[in-house]
């Protein structure tokens, strides 16, 4: 009868064995719930099993942290301490792997490039977040190994993706390359005009457009003027008369000026259009989709002047003389 209890207690603990390998098994080959949750879980220096367990447990990585318990020290793992970015759906066995390893998720950086902001702009920004070195972005961005379907045709540009680094709110991680961020750039250019081109009424290129929205975008400071300031210089090009916007002076100064000097608009440059017919050789900025739907489609106006009032909005004018008038009602503070 001894013989018999012993007997069964023996088999007992062995099957109750069988039963728990079994089970550990399972939950290391299936996921452990239905609903995926992620998390990521930072396990500090010096972490003991039973805690590693009830912090994986407390982010709703596993269900029971004692299993958990047994399966790492029956298969003699060692935990890294870290930051793992994990899932609900992983096993154990894929847990456990991943805790060796000491594993550190890299974090999106999110930057946003504003409406206007031109190459060396969006290259400075860029390096103050330590995504890139300033002027290996400005030198990939004239190597133009690009397979991008909008080129200028002038020698003369200053950099020869002027205009097509769309303004928006980009995430990276890092150590992306300078190449692959302006690829992201470019892409998202094409993603916003290919979808707005079909509104265009000028009979001017894609090019031109582009450059002739960059300078909508410097000169409007209002929304609701970005169709007539658009209208005015397409006027000016029809007619033949010089675009003189000082926007596309200041893009070749070396510092930013509010006012503009009699010296500053007789610079020798293809960009100043005080001097040169017809559009510059390139964009002077990147223009977001408002002044991109300006160029393609300006307003129907016979104005040919605008100065800007001290709030940013303009007065428009008809004729030289009244364009004059304009200028001194605001110089003695009138309008």
């Amino acid at each position: 009868m001894r013989f018999w209890q012993k007997s069964f207690k023996f088999y007992l603990v062995v099957l109750l064995f069988l039963v728990l390998m079994v089970s550990l098994v399972y939950v290391s080959l299936k996921p452990q719930r239905e609903k995926v949750i992620e998390a990521v879980v930072e396990i500090p220096q010096n972490t003991s099993t039973k805690d590693v367990a009830m912090i994986l447990k407390k982010n709703g990585i596993i269900k029971n942290p004692y299993f958990f318990m047994f399966y790492v020290k029956l298969n003699n793992y060692k935990i890294a301490a870290g930051k793992y970015k994990l899932s609900s759906d992983m096993t154990y066995r894929e847990l456990c792997r991943a805790l060796e390893k000491g594993f550190v998720p890299k974090v999106a950086i999110k930057f946003t490039i504003p409406e206007g902001f031109t190459a060396q702009q969006i290259a400075k920004k860029l390096q103050s977040l330590g995504l890139v070195d300033e002027n290996k972005f400005l030198e990939t961005v004239n190597s133009y190994d690009f397979n991008f379907k909008y080129k200028y045709s002038s020698k003369e540009v200053k950099y020869k993706l002027e205009g097509f680094l769309f303004p928006d709110t980009y995430e990276v991680y890092p150590g992306t390359s300078e190449k692959d961020i302006i690829k992201m750039m470019l892409n998202r250019f094409l993603e916003v005009y290919e979808s707005i081109k079909d509104k265009k009424a000028t009979n001017l290129d894609d090019i031109q457009t582009v450059i002739l929205a960059s300078i909508v975008e410097k000169e409007a400071k209002k929304d609701s003027e970005r169709g007539l300031i658009a209208g005015v210089f397409l006027n000016r090009l029809q007619r033949g008369i010089k675009l003189e916007s000082c926007a596309t002076v200041e893009y070749v100064l070396p510092v930013h000026k509010e006012v503009l000097s009699l010296q500053d608009v007789r610079i020798e440059s293809p960009y100043n259009t005080y001097l040169k017919k017809g559009l510059p050789p390139s964009a002077i900025c990147s223009p977001g989709k408002k002044s991109l739907l300006a160029a393609l489609n300006p307003a129907k106006t016979d104005y040919l002047f605008f100065v800007a009032r001290k709030d940013g909005s303009h007065i428009f004018s008809k004729t030289f003389e009244d364009h004059l008038k304009a200028q001194k009602q605001i110089e003695e503070g009138k309008k």
